[in-house]
């Protein structure tokens, strides 16, 4: 008996130590910074800090259209579909992402919206990687007529 607790009781601390290692919660990615001086080599776009652009592309109605339909796949679910409530994923962050109204719109300009859109700001996942520069501009020739 005492030859079989002796031989068990290493097993049963494995399990034990097993049970209290780190592990990421589910839809949590690890936060993972490049290294200092790295540069990116894929040969996506890269967007400086300094990039200050004015923005190339008219508000036609046809990018006004685009950039609605953008808005309501992309930035609804967290931003709202009105300024006035935010979305079913924004009801759901503390703080509440901002509305993306006219007013707070405006105190922006269109390179420091292009920039936050295309690398992300705070919690907001960057979308260089899903929206084109031109779906991009289309969204923020949008933005700019929200009510």
């Amino acid at each position: 008996m005492k030859l079989a607790i002796l031989t068990a009781t290493p097993v049963l601390m494995a399990a034990i130590w097993m049970d209290e290692q780190p592990a990421y919660k589910p839809y949590q990615a690890p936060v993972l910074a490049p290294p200092k001086g790295a540069v990116p080599v894929t040969g996506k776009e890269n967007v400086s800090q300094e990039f200050v652009e004015k923005n190339p592309v008219a508000p036609t109605v046809e990018s006004l259209e685009q950039g609605e339909t953008l808005f309501a796949i992309n930035c609804s679910l967290c931003h709202g579909l009105s300024s006035a409530e935010r979305g079913p994923v924004g009801k759901k962050l503390t703080p509440h992402p901002p509305g993306l109204d006219h007013d707070m719109v405006q105190g922006l300009s269109d390179s420091d919206i292009f920039r936050a859109i295309t690398s992300g700001f705070g919690r907001m996942p960057p979308f260089q990687g899903k929206l084109t520069v031109q779906d991009r501009w289309n969204l923020i020739n949008y933005l700019r007529t929200r009510r």
